[in-house]
């Protein structure tokens, strides 16, 4: 989730159409705006879950607004926690400017320079980086999480195909060993990484700080002050790579499931639940 997307006051619902297809169920978005006054938070997200008729939301909130878990609860809905986003900043120069080990071993090159193999690149990476990855769909067992993974492969590569420019490949030698795509907010000043991975074998070796690096100098290149990344907070092992290169974390935002309780999704859980 972008934190273009979060910033801001107010409750926003939508539906969501590619991941209705992709799960067979009506799926819709519920989010409230890290700005928006609590009582007020409060009340809209109420009203937002009344009116909502789909089988399951996701919703998010600020993870400073804990009351707001009490509003989710009340619904009616059946209520799944999925997961806490921790959002981490840096500015562009400590980025771009951080002294590496090894630098003249990687390149990282823009995707707008390998378009013909960029779409396979992407697909390799992502599907080997996230492949078991612990993300929101994990906490719901009505959900596949063949069909999750094939989600961040359909986001990934779209990314990729819309705008070619918005992908880094970071590459040893000829070979991609990781990807990040990337997102503009022109108006806050920066350059969000969307989707960040290295292929299992380069990870551990402190291949990462490279890719990062390569985020840092890309942000420069195009005018903005800041980088900003997420994941999921049982993530650690990565949050720490990213301490490691000067990102300091500013943020938390909480998922949670609500399913509709007379729903072929809710039965699935129901019946997990009663084993």
């Amino acid at each position: 989730m972008s934190w273009a997307g979060l910033a801001g006051s107010g409750v926003t619902t939508g539906d969501s159409p590619a991941e209705s297809r992709r799960f067979g169920m009506s799926v819709g978005r519920v989010l409230v705006g890290d700005l928006t006054p609590p009582d007020a938070a409060a009340q809209a997200l109420t009203d937002a879950l009344d009116r909502a008729v789909e089988d399951l939301l996701v919703v998010r909130w600020p993870s400073a607004m804990v009351g707001l878990a009490g509003s989710v609860a009340a619904s009616g809905r059946i209520i799944l926690p999925a997961d806490v986003l921790t959002y981490w900043e840096v500015p562009t120069d400590v980025l771009a400017d951080g002294v590496l080990a090894g630098a003249d071993a990687f390149r990282v090159e823009s995707g707008a320079e390998h378009l013909d193999a960029g779409r396979a690149w992407v697909e390799a990476v992502v599907r080997s980086s996230f492949a078991e990855y612990g993300n929101h769909y994990s906490a719901n067992p009505a959900l596949d999480p063949e069909l999750a993974l094939a989600g961040y492969l359909e986001w990934a590569v779209s990314s990729f195909q819309t705008h070619p420019a918005d992908a880094l490949f970071l590459l040893d030698g000829s070979q991609p060993i990781g990807v990040a795509t990337l997102s503009e907010d022109r108006t806050g000043g920066d350059l969000e990484v969307l989707l960040a991975g290295l292929v299992p074998g380069a990870q551990g070796r402190g291949t990462y700080a490279h890719l990062l690096r390569g985020v840092g100098l890309e942000a420069r290149a195009r005018g903005l002050g800041r980088v900003i990344i997420s994941t999921q907070a049982h993530n650690v092992r990565v949050q720490r790579a990213w301490a490691r290169s000067g990102l300091r974390p500013f943020a938390a935002v909480t998922t949670a499931h609500a399913i509709r309780p007379d729903s072929a999704a809710a039965a699935v859980v129901l019946g997990q639940r009663n084993r």
